[in-house]
């Protein structure tokens, strides 16, 4: 996905290049290359590529629109519960501004309320079609893979590219703030932490080894599960009858923030932490009998 890019320069030039983020930085590198040494072809290659450009209104997203989001869910927590919400608040905010994957913040609204998720893809929508309407070439997976592409992006000229996007993304976690607590106060809306939609009290409580067996049940144990797996977010399990999985209201003792099933596969989300979930999970299975 992105499209094709064939080098212009470097011991590599007239190879093809695929993907989104090796194109882009194909593209940087051979600006970089250009920009003295041929400034015809610099200009030209400047002007007529524009790589990864689906890409680029998902960083606006994950930078501005879902922090905005996310304070905005914090404000409307019950004032006599904000100190408990706050480092749910806080992890999942910085999991979505740091490493750009979304879902920590976007499961904590999407099912219990469908009407902030409309308004999110709505914004979402038009953050995208900014791309098409003025230079905001940015691609970086989160805030720290952004900042050690600066230094590249200032050298091959685009750096009027970074000025806009810090803009847009001023604008965005503006609109997306206010929207959202205006929705969730005028629509009464159970984000967490309020109107009945609170953590499991009992979790806090509960023992890692206690978790790891809920966790365990909740697949169907230990003889439904094939396999574990984990991405940045997610607690990735295949098993064998999908029937046995328990809902959603069986995960959240557990601290998931969401849970997910399509066929054999199952996607628990826990955010940033979920490789500790993920070690603990596979020592507790392979410690148990067959």
């Amino acid at each position: 996905m992105g499209g094709t890019y064939e080098l212009l320069t470097g011991v590599n030039a007239g190879a093809s290049v695929y993907g989104q983020d090796p194109l882009w930085l194909a593209w940087v590198s051979d600006l970089n290359n250009l920009k003295l040494s041929d400034p015809t072809t610099y200009q030209h290659l400047l002007d007529t590529v524009h790589p990864a450009r689906f890409k680029a209104g998902q960083v606006i997203i994950a930078a501005s629109s879902l922090i905005g989001i996310g304070l905005a869910m914090y404000h409307c927590v019950d004032s006599d519960k904000r100190a408990q919400y706050k480092p749910m608040f806080l992890s999942a905010c910085l999991a979505v501004l740091l490493t750009g994957v979304t879902e920590p913040i976007e499961f904590m609204f999407m099912f219990i309320a469908p009407v902030l998720y409309v308004a999110h893809a709505v914004l979402t929508g038009i953050a995208f079609a900014l791309v098409d309407v003025m230079d905001l070439r940015i691609h970086a997976f989160g805030l720290i893979e952004l900042l050690t592409r600066i230094p590249m992006m200032v050298s091959a000229g685009i750096g009027g590219d970074l000025v806009r996007f810090a803009l847009v993304s001023i604008v965005f976690f503006g609109v997306n703030y206010g929207l959202f607590r205006v929705l969730i106060v005028k629509f009464k809306l159970p984000t967490p932490g309020r109107m009945g939609n609170y953590l499991d009290e009992s979790s806090e409580s509960m023992s890692e080894d206690e978790k790891m067996d809920i966790i365990i049940q909740n697949l169907g144990g230990r003889a439904n599960i094939v396999e574990i797996d984990a991405c940045m977010t997610r607690l990735r399990i295949t098993v064998n009858d999908p029937q046995l999985v328990a809902e959603y209201a069986l995960w959240k003792p557990t601290g998931a923030l969401g849970a997910v099933i399509k066929e054999q596969g199952v996607q628990v989300i826990y955010g940033p932490g979920v490789d500790v979930i993920k070690s603990r999970l596979v020592e507790k299975f392979s410690a148990q009998p067959a």
